[in-house]
């Protein structure tokens, strides 16, 4: 039987710093994480309607989707690292390195002269931006007392879909008044004001411990091995055949000899005991799952409503904004209930909520436009939900020395769901399409332009929304399919508190 008290599972007590830390200072240090969380969350949207613009000035328009897949890649690679660092040697001082080479290479990204040094930095940029995140999420645990954990990290969730909703109105306003390389340095004020607040008033919560120490070894495979598997997935569609068998060979070395790694380094980047946890297990795989079906929502969704649909980007926009902002609702009206509700419960609801919005855009060829706005509540809201529960259970599982590398794992196996779910979706997609005939892919570009859409006759104008609906249809089921493991996912997480690990 589920216990009833979330609260019971964020922690044992509080964390030495929490209890000496003044609400004030509380206050001024949880703003400076929120307001970190929101300049990385807004990084990848605040670019998009931007990037048309950059390309004119820069060139290279087959480099562009570079500018998106390296930034996720430098993420994905030091994610983990950070964790592991933030441990040794303290969340401050991590935190601070992180957002300073962030800072810098903004700055870089706006001076670029050229497509490849913008993509150059951009990876900086990730490699940056890997800590922010997790090491937000983290220090607003070690400040906070157990029973407000729950309600300010609902706070964190709600900061995505704010994020997705004002970030690209902000780039939009940057290169429509003072120019693109704004979208970049817009960043400078609002991490340097962030900086001198975790300076100021954040304090020294951990020495480095011991004769402990980063395996420098492991933290190089996995970089290898996760950096190339990333490249893979992210660029499959662009690369040669023969490219992505040599990146995928590569990863799967490196991995491999990475686990041996692990196996015997004293002090591993991932401790077996964090993975052996079944909250920390849940969580991970929920990540995983969340982060594909948020590339389904974002990504196919608008190309049904503007190429099924026939509306324009204001239409698709407006959907993407209402999933966003029941997922923003739902996660801040939740983190004040945590307390009186199970995880379990929590899970299973949300889960549910998933998979009925996702069944009901299996039927939109029916019912059209009504059908598709009451399915996208159901699914915002259900994966903000999730996405709360899941990070509140991983601070209350990790104990207080490992809480850094179990939270930068829980955003790691995110950017792999992510990653992975833009490949799968999309091979979905191409196959469905080529059925269709290998004409259609080409085909189908003049169905998202409302002026050459108006120029097709009636009769090839059906035959090309018909092919785009039906491999629109298969990748809704296969978005299906993935909401459907949210419900096992959430009866792995234990009726009472997980024992295995020693939360503070």
């Amino acid at each position: 039987m589920d216990s009833p008290d979330v609260a019971a599972r964020v922690g044992k007590g509080t964390p030495p710093s929490a209890r000496t830390v003044a609400p004030a200072v509380r206050r001024r240090i949880v703003g400076a994480m929120l307001v970190s969380t929101f300049m990385v969350a807004a990084e990848v949207t605040v670019i998009s309607t931007a990037m048309p613009t950059i390309v004119a000035r820069l060139g290279g328009f087959d480099l562009f989707t570079w500018v998106f897949g390296v930034y996720l890649l430098g993420q994905a690679v030091t994610t983990p690292i950070y964790g592991r660092l933030a441990d040794l040697y303290g969340h401050r001082v991590v935190y601070l390195a992180s957002a300073s080479l962030f800072l810098v290479a903004s700055l870089l990204c706006g001076l670029a002269w050229s497509m490849p040094s913008l993509i150059a930095f951009r990876a900086l940029q990730g490699l940056g931006g890997g800590g922010l995140m997790p090491l937000a999420t983290t220090i607003i645990s070690d400040v906070s007392p157990p029973s407000e954990r729950p309600r300010l990290f609902g706070y964190v969730s709600g900061i995505w879909g704010i994020a997705a909703i004002l970030g690209p109105l902000i780039g939009s306003l940057c290169v429509s008044t003072v120019g693109w390389p704004f979208v970049f340095w817009i960043n400078l004020p609002i991490g340097v004001i962030t900086i001198a607040l975790v300076m100021r008033n954040l304090p020294r919560q951990t020495a480095m411990r011991g004769k402990d120490r980063i395996d420098a070894v492991g933290s190089g495979l996995m970089a290898v091995g996760v950096g190339t598997a990333m490249a893979a997935l992210i660029q499959w569609d662009t690369l040669s055949a023969g490219a992505v068998a040599i990146l995928c060979t590569v990863a799967i070395v490196f991995l491999a000899a990475f686990a041996v790694r692990e196996r015997k380094a004293p002090q591993p980047m991932l401790p077996a005991h964090l993975l052996r946890s079944p909250v920390i297990v849940a969580a991970n795989a929920s990540a995983v799952l969340c982060g594909g079906l948020m590339i389904e929502t974002s990504a196919f969704i608008p190309t049904w409503v503007q190429g099924v649909e026939g509306r324009g980007a204001l239409a698709a926009g407006f959907v993407v904004g209402l999933m966003t902002v029941s997922w923003t609702a739902t996660s801040m009206s939740l983190g004040r209930l945590l307390g009186r509700l199970s995880i379990r419960t929590v899970a299973f609801v949300a889960a549910l909520a998933v998979v009925a919005g996702s069944a009901g855009l299996l039927g939109l060829s029916s019912w059209g436009w009504p059908l598709l706005l009451m399915s996208c509540v159901p699914i915002g809201a259900g994966l903000g939900a999730t996405s709360l529960i899941f990070i509140v259970a991983v601070q209350g599982a990790a104990a207080q020395e490992d809480r850094g590398r179990a939270t930068s794992l829980f955003y790691f196996s995110r950017l792999i769901g992510q990653a992975v779910g833009a490949a799968a979706f999309g091979g979905v997609m191409n196959a469905g399409l080529s059925a269709g005939g290998p004409e259609m892919h080409g085909a189908l570009r003049a169905l998202m332009d409302p002026v050459s859409r108006g120029l097709l006759p009636a009769e090839e104008l059906a035959q090309r929304v018909a092919a785009l609906d039906g491999a629109l249809f298969q990748v809704f089921a296969f978005g299906l399919a993935i909401a459907t493991l949210l419900i096992a996912v959430a009866w792995i997480v234990p009726g009472r508190r997980d024992r295995k690990s020693s939360p503070s």
